[in-house]
């Protein structure tokens, strides 16, 4: 089998293809990363999605024909970011017949951060708030927060007719930075003296202010490089693991996970566009 994954979420691109044998039984382990991209550059990313899935096929020899599977982050994040990509992904898969999986960006953002505390002892013995937040402008925060344990197996929310898994008690929402720090000090305060927090991404770094009113005695960091953006591995590792989980679905069932309402949205609301053409003019 043969998949290929992007994440347009965030000023970075991230894209990946993968291979494995469906009759195999060794799960991730038996699954072979044959390519991956990063597009951190200052080009939009409708100007160079496509370039970028060019590259990733043509680096791992195969026709677009060739893919099995495809997916694709479906945000929160970026909104002309994420409409690029999954649009990209619903019209590449529609096309050509082949199955959609989605996946949260914050989950493929936070399972780096999340595969290295599982390989901590503290984590087995205290209990650990992971944090994945990027900036949603207008002075909030895109998050993913919750038990470090909990957020190793998420991969995308259940909406409308769309299957998802997710666990309990782990959250993704648009929040301004003042409610965020009342929700983590109070799940912090649920492991009594001994829990401790992890953050990373755009949010990390746009307001370090906020985030030293947490105890910097219980601050984890995470030793990875490139932490606080989403890598292509990661985008494909999600998307195989949907798949697994048999979140695939039709191309056109596939939406974005905005939030929120669109700047363009809010103002159609409120009656402030100008009206569109009229039938004969």
């Amino acid at each position: 089998m043969r998949l290929i994954a992007w994440d347009t979420s965030s000023r970075a691109g991230a894209l990946a293809a993968l291979e494995w044998d469906e009759g195999s039984r060794e799960g991730w382990q038996g699954v072979k990363l044959v390519s991956e991209w990063t597009l951190n550059v200052d080009l939009t990313h409708s100007e160079r999605l496509l370039w970028g899935i060019h590259q990733l096929l043509e680096s791992a020899r195969w026709k677009i024909q060739d893919v099995d599977v495809f997916g694709v982050g479906v945000g929160p994040g970026s909104f002309t970011g994420v409409r690029i990509g999954v649009t990209t992904a619903r019209t590449l898969a529609h096309t050509l017949g082949k199955p959609l999986v989605r996946f949260s960006s914050l989950a493929a953002l936070a399972r780096p951060a999340a595969l290295w505390l599982a390989e901590q002892p503290i984590v087995g013995k205290k209990k650990v708030v992971l944090v994945a937040a990027t900036d949603a402008c207008k002075g909030e925060l895109f998050a993913l927060y919750g038990n470090a344990r909990s957020i190793m197996d998420c991969i995308a929310w259940a909406e409308g007719d769309a299957g998802g898994y997710w666990k309990r008690g782990v959250e993704e929402r648009v929040i301004a930075p003042d409610d965020l720090l009342k929700v983590l000090k109070r799940k912090l305060s649920e492991g009594g003296d001994s829990g401790y927090w992890l953050a990373l991404g755009e949010g990390r770094q746009r307001y370090p202010e906020f985030w030293k009113k947490l105890p910097q005695d219980r601050e984890l960091r995470v030793p990875l490089p490139f932490a606080n953006q989403v890598q292509g591995r990661m985008a494909g590792l999600l998307a195989w693991e949907a798949y697994q989980a048999g979140l695939a679905s039709d191309a056109l069932r596939v939406h974005p996970r905005y939030l929120r309402a669109s700047d363009a949205e809010i103002k159609l609301k409120a009656g402030l566009l100008p009206p569109g053409p009229t039938r004969g003019n």
